[in-house]
């Protein structure tokens, strides 16, 4: 059989096909229940893969957080907003490393992903969020903080309306046709049985059964980052050491990436690797402190434990915190300070109560009555604490943050300093969160080759591509990419579908 091995290409008679799809989507994430549902609506046979026992990735596992313009919740609250801004913010954020027509598609089509969401059951509460790094809040989220309550409306959507979903499904190789330019199918493994060493290398692993999927439409690649690659990702940014933890699920490996590469797949952007500045260092992974952390940065201050001073705006994007934390987490003795990010019981309300409830009872999120006890249980000098919380309140009164430049945005009304006791803090550490590299694609979510040519059958969106978010993704706008490119992926491997019949 010929095609089987990576650039080797096939004569379509001489392949024992095992099964026949119109569009095949690699992973279950938002882009690839997306990209699924939408295939369905066009009224192609659709398979989705995963190679993880549980459907979602960190998509599941996530906040949920979805950044768009022109949302109900912004216009309820007065906001004004423009995508020529949203644009400009998340530029900002990816120190003007993006590409720029992803991001204009992006953005100008969010809001249209999200009516999409909402018609395939997804709910969206009443809420509205300032994510740092946005000029104005216009981050809202699904009925709860979790991402899983996005996927798993749209996958029930998908198996209502004919669409299959399977896991323990592994896409090893891409099969080409004899030009070596057109992908007419895959090779996969049924029942693959993943490993969750993260020091493993995942092409030592050779469990499950081999089985060809033909494909006449497309493939789309909506299989993610490699956060918790820890061998790869060390090997794109020495700096990434295995002793930092990761907000990622197990799964998110660098295979899928790589074995693209190998058939010359062209990449940008893989060593720009997100660390969220709102990970704790008192729980593993994700965790429960980065939705804390939304009202605690918006509303109270983070202050460096050895001096009680704030060090960085609190919502400046993702990578100015995150550098800003490690420029001062290390002493010179070796020992670790962690800052504290705090605020009074009227910010907390920005979050749902059972996100403060569950932090507590997991013993990352800490209450006090006084700002003493506070400044005591962290080894805090209560002084400076206490000075850094009196000069805030009177910027907050003032409307002005003169030390860091921080915008204020109001609350239920208000905009709220740091003065109604009790108050919640956590401690504060970057974790591995995001990858921005990935394979290049176009507005239509073509994959190019490294001979810029768009590969014909080939699509890709979500965390498997670079170039939407530059150096440092800004964030709440995984989910507006993710959506947005898999719905155009579907729609783009329909079309092909279409012209090959």
């Amino acid at each position: 059989m010929m095609g089987m091995k990576t650039n080797l290409f096939a004569n379509e008679e001489d392949i024992q096909w095992d099964e026949e799809w119109d569009v095949v989507v690699a992973g279950s994430g938002f882009a690839g229940s997306a990209a699924l549902c939408q295939a369905i609506d066009l009224g192609a046979k659709t398979l989705m893969i995963d190679k993880m026992p549980v459907l979602g990735g960190n998509s599941a596992i996530n906040g949920g957080a979805f950044s768009i313009v022109g949302s109900p919740q912004q216009k309820e609250r007065g906001i004004e907003d423009s995508y020529e801004l949203y644009v400009k913010d998340i530029f900002k954020a990816g120190l003007g490393l993006n590409q720029r027509e992803l991001v204009e598609v992006i953005a100008k089509n969010g809001f249209e992903a999200y009516k999409f969401t909402t018609e395939r059951g997804v709910f969206y509460r009443n809420n509205l969020g300032h994510f740092g790094g946005h000029s104005v809040p216009r981050t809202i989220w699904p009925a709860i903080n979790s991402g899983g309550k996005i996927t798993l409306p749209l996958q029930a959507y998908a198996k209502k309306n004919g669409g299959t979903i399977r896991t323990r499904v592994i896409l090893d190789d891409l099969i080409f046709d004899k030009s070596g330019k057109k992908v007419i199918g895959i090779k996969v493994r049924e029942n693959y049985k993943f490993s969750y060493d993260p020091m493993s290398n995942e092409e030592d692993n050779k469990t499950g059964t081999t089985k060809y999927y033909k494909i006449k439409g497309g493939v789309i690649m909506a299989t993610g980052g490699f956060a918790y690659d820890v061998n790869f990702r060390q090997k794109v940014d020495p700096k990434l050491t295995p002793d930092l933890d990761c907000t990622n699920h197990y799964g998110a490996t660098g295979y899928a990436l790589r074995m693209m590469m190998k058939n010359n797949i062209k990449t940008r952007d893989l060593g720009w690797v997100q660390l969220g500045p709102w990970g704790s260092p008192d729980e593993k992974g994700f965790g429960i402190s980065p939705v804390f952390a939304i009202p605690a940065f918006a509303y109270g201050v983070m202050v460096d434990a050895r001096t009680g001073k704030r060090f960085v705006n609190e919502l400046a994007d993702r990578k100015i915190r995150a550098d800003a934390i490690l420029k001062i987490h290390e002493n010179p003795d070796g020992s670790l300070t962690h800052p504290v990010v705090f605020c009074d019981s009227v910010g907390a309300t920005g979050t749902r109560k059972e996100n403060v409830y569950r932090g507590i009872h997991k013993k990352v999120i800490r209450k006090f009555d006084t700002l003493k006890e506070l400044a005591d249980f962290y080894k805090i000098p209560y002084d400076g604490l206490k000075k850094t919380v009196d000069d805030y309140n009177k910027y907050v009164e003032n409307g002005k943050d003169e030390e860091m430049n921080k915008p204020f945005f109001k609350l239920r009304g208000k905009t709220p300093n740091i003065s109604k006791p009790p108050y919640y803090a956590f401690r504060a550490i970057p974790k591995v969160h995001h990858t921005m590299g990935g394979v290049v694609i176009d507005t239509e979510a073509r994959v190019y080759g490294k001979d810029d040519k768009a590969i014909e059958g080939l699509f890709a969106a979500g965390e498997a591509v670079g170039g939407p978010h530059g150096a440092s993704r800004l964030g709440s706008c995984a989910v507006p990419d993710c959506l947005v490119f898999g719905r155009i992926a579907a729609k783009s491997a329909v079309k092909l579908l279409k012209q090959r019949v």
